[in-house]
């Protein structure tokens, strides 16, 4: 076999080799994007707990916790506290185990099913929150309505229960804003990596 043929056989065996060589370095990239962005999801999370945390502790106060008592919803806002508070433990602890399971993936397989599992706990952890909302705004606004238009006609009432309704979606529109672009932007990031990863797949 001469030099040039040699050659020629080298060459061959490098082409085989480069595809996989690039394969290896885009998943390495994915998954360092995938596992930043899943690790930002949790800590988003953690200060959105925070957050409503800081803003629940006014209602502590003897004036807030008197007016609750007054409005007569003191019982409903104990077990909404509760079950709130409880749902988003649960779910900053997903965001925790999906973040702790991306970040040691070692397959491209593993990775694109973990970033469906967190682009799933992220939409079901909106739409809890927009239940709740409405669930929460709903009976507090109906309470307080009828307790200060209980002897009021019946037109007062509906023109108070159509300005609730009102408040309400204006409410809604900005909470669902707001849970569109901070965790929209993010899961649109990964999605976008799992198409990246679902292409190397198929060329494997």
């Amino acid at each position: 076999m001469d030099e040039l043929d040699l050659l020629k056989q080298d060459w061959k065996r490098q082409e085989k080799n480069l595809p996989r060589l690039k394969a290896e370095e885009i998943y390495t990239m994915m998954h360092k994007k995938s596992t930043s962005i899943v690790k930002w999801i949790f800590i988003i999370s953690i200060a959105e707990f925070v957050f409503w945390l800081g803003i629940e502790s006014l209602s502590f106060f003897e004036t807030g916790h008197n007016l609750t008592q007054d409005m007569g919803l003191g019982t409903f806002y104990r077990i909404s506290l509760v079950v709130n508070y409880t749902m988003i433990v649960i779910f900053i602890a997903l965001f925790f185990r999906n973040y702790k399971k991306i970040s040691t993936d070692d397959s491209v397989k593993g990775l694109m099913r973990n970033i469906i599992i967190t682009r799933k706990t992220v939409k079901a952890y909106v739409w809890f929150n927009i239940v709740f909302f409405t669930i929460s705004f709903m009976v507090t606004g109906y309470i307080t309505i009828d307790k200060f238009t209980g002897s009021e006609p019946i037109k007062v009432k509906l023109l108070s229960l159509g300005f609730l309704f009102i408040v309400f979606l204006v409410f809604l529109l900005l909470i669902v804003g707001f849970y569109r672009l901070l965790y929209g932007i993010l899961t649109r990031r990964l999605y976008k990596n799992y198409k990246v990863l679902k292409k190397i797949d198929r060329n494997d």
